[in-house]
């Protein structure tokens, strides 16, 4: 699965270092060669966010309630300028006042980057 299929949830899993619910989606495109992919992942955005707090994330794991939420973009490319201008936003705007993280990393490489 991939941010263009916007209404699936790719990955859950439990990170027991952090004790995080974690939401994963996955792009393998490189972001400067698809002008819908923006559009992509925010549809895909509003999939998770949907599915963490409208209750379907903890009737499908109710071993996560009160669990941190955090949604993970893991990506093949780095996002550019104005997908972590679009990330950033939604982070502020959405998931912190929400009580979620954001956060992106490299597929293959070590350490995230908070948003």
């Amino acid at each position: 699965m991939t941010v263009e299929e916007s209404n699936s949830i790719d990955v859950v899993a439990y990170d027991p270092e952090t004790e995080e619910a974690l939401l994963v989606m996955v792009e393998y495109r490189e972001w400067s060669k698809g002008p819908g992919l923006l559009e992509d992942l925010r549809g895909k955005l509003d999939c998770y966010l949907a599915y963490a707090l409208d209750g379907q994330m903890l009737s499908d794991y109710p071993n996560l309630v009160g669990k941190l939420v955090h949604i993970q973009l893991r990506t093949r490319y780095p996002p550019g300028e104005r997908e972590l201008a679009f990330l950033r936003g939604v982070a502020s705007q959405h998931l912190r006042p929400a009580g979620i993280k954001l956060s992106w990393k490299v597929l293959g490489k070590k350490g995230q980057h908070g948003l």
